[in-house]
């Protein structure tokens, strides 16, 4: 929920990824997702859901390297909608539009749909379920991933259209890959100071 979207808490609030082609890359961050272009220039824009705070920045370096799939790096950048039903008018929308879809996954927690920018970006879209649902056990949430009820979900969005993000969408979290998960796990806990809140998967 977007109660752990602020102070003291720490949190992403801004991502910058690379692109091909600035043009094509602003067709869909607009188009399809519905970003507002807060600041523009010759090699790299800034995106905003309100106005106001920008959320995205994309940057056409020279040269550019392709992104190569399954590298350590960035794995999706997702942004995290106000309500269930903001959700189901973007699926709708992405259905319409005919977009490919990579992935749509309930996590107990949340509610997300997958996809990848022209790039090769990982993006997902979601919405929180009410954290007063969330069960915690001995300082972890229980999270899964199962499928998502995609006819409740579009029938919740059916009345409005999508016509931009909500201004009260924010960045909700990164996801990374990395080449050692346990390495990882050190560094971030050790050297940064964070906290495990879930584990997901066999990593034993």
């Amino acid at each position: 929920m977007m109660e752990f979207h602020r102070q003291p808490n720490t949190f992403v609030d801004l991502v910058n990824i690379k692109v091909s082609d600035l043009s094509r890359a602003l067709t869909f961050y607009q188009e399809i997702i519905g970003f507002q272009v807060l600041e523009r220039s010759e090699r790299s824009a800034t995106l905003t859901a309100n106005g106001r705070t920008p959320l995205l920045v994309i940057e056409q370096p020279d040269p550019v390297i392709a992104k190569q799939p399954r590298t350590t790096g960035l794995y999706h950048f997702a942004l995290l909608l106000p309500s269930r039903a903001d959700l189901g008018r973007f699926l709708n929308h992405l259905l319409q539009s005919g977009y490919p879809l990579q992935g749509a996954s309930d996590h107990l927690v949340s509610e997300a749909i997958y996809f990848a920018d022209p790039d090769g970006n990982g993006v997902e879209v979601y919405a929180d379920r009410p954290s007063s649902s969330w069960d915690w056990s001995n300082g972890e949430v229980k999270m899964s991933t199962e499928p998502i009820h995609a006819e409740n979900l579009l029938a919740e969005g059916k009345d409005e259209p999508w016509t931009a993000l909500p201004p009260e969408t924010i960045l909700g979290h990164i996801h990374l890959h990395v080449a050692n998960l346990f390495e990882a796990e050190t560094f971030y806990i050790e050297g940064l100071g964070f906290n495990v809140v879930a584990r997901l998967g066999n990593l034993s």
